[in-house]
């Protein structure tokens, strides 16, 4: 009994040995490659000094095309944004941007207009995307600060890599082969951080009329995130994507906000109720090149004026 009951112990620690291994093979193949956002902004972004930044979820990754924007204001920017997350992911990816020895003039906070006004907050379905870099302090604090099993997983995989890796088994072990094979390899976004919707099959229709939405910014860590951009001389800007059934109303905020949700009158820009499609993202990106020139006009002034 006793040699069974060794044999079985020395096969559950070679089992647990092995899953480690794998575990944190996992995470480093991840690391040290571009297939997710956060490692994407380690590894595959060379520069270090932007004129501004897009952070959101994917109303901002589908949006908002840096690269027009770019050609347009003849300036440099990055899309940060990840589908499905909230403001407080938002928040975790401007720590992650400053905490990788990078700097923005300005951050376009291009969240969902539902999310400015959240008060229950919740870990983000796609907040695991950080865990390659869970063993940095502001990740773990930030999977701490919640509830719940998805963000007691996610803390635990600082000392138990294979609870993170055993959880999100499909979103990061197979993801880490790829990224083992092919480290360059992206998940639906650009060299510039960007993603588009395909143009549908859909008649195109007018938009006559959209239900008003009041937009408070209460979300809690909106305000963190504009406390932050303070701290590190950031200008921060909210963005309000266009909005195929809703117009969004701005109630009086000291917030800098560029409201698009009425910018587009066709259903023909839009995949669905609150993203548009690549002919969308053209227009509403022209359209925020110009409202977005003053804010840069006013930056570019205030760096001249410092060095002289």
């Amino acid at each position: 009994m006793t040699a069974f009951l060794k044999r079985i112990g020395i096969i559950v620690l070679g089992i647990f040995g092995v899953s480690m291994l794998v575990s944190m093979g996992s995470l480093w193949a991840l690391r040290e490659g571009d297939f997710y956002k956060p490692s994407f902004l380690v590894n595959g972004v060379s520069t270090s000094d932007f004129d501004y930044i897009v952070l959101g979820a994917s109303t901002g990754l589908t949006t908002l095309n840096t690269k027009v924007i770019d050609s347009v204001l003849h300036i440099e920017g990055i899309n940060l944004s990840m589908d499905d997350t909230s403001i407080s992911s938002q928040y975790l990816m401007l720590e992650h941007f400053l905490a990788s020895g990078k700097h923005a003039d300005i951050c376009v906070l291009a969240s969902s207009a539902s999310s400015y006004d959240a008060i229950s907050i919740h870990i983000s379905d796609n907040d695991y995307r950080f865990l390659p870099y869970v063993s940095r302090g502001y990740i773990s604090d930030y999977y701490a600060s919640f509830s719940g099993t998805a963000a007691g997983v996610s803390g635990l995989s600082k000392w138990l890599p294979m609870a993170g890796v055993g959880y999100y088994n499909a979103e990061l072990f197979y993801p880490s082969l790829i990224s083992l094979v092919a480290p360059q390899h992206r998940n639906r976004f650009d060299s510039k951080g960007n993603y588009t919707y395909p143009v549908g099959s859909g008649a195109s229709k007018r938009i006559l009329s959209r239900h008003p939405k009041t937009i408070y910014f209460k979300n809690t860590y909106l305000a963190k995130i504009k406390a932050l951009c303070d701290s590190h001389d950031i200008q921060l800007v909210c963005y309000v994507s266009p909005l195929e059934q809703q117009e969004a109303i701005l109630e009086q905020t000291s917030y800098d906000v560029i409201n698009h949700s009425t910018l587009l009158k066709d259903s023909r820009y839009f995949y669905d109720a609150i993203h548009v499609n690549t002919l969308g993202r053209h227009v509403a990106s022209l359209q925020f090149s110009e409202d977005f020139r003053s804010y840069v006009i006013s930056e570019s002034f205030d760096k001249l004026r410092m060095t002289e």
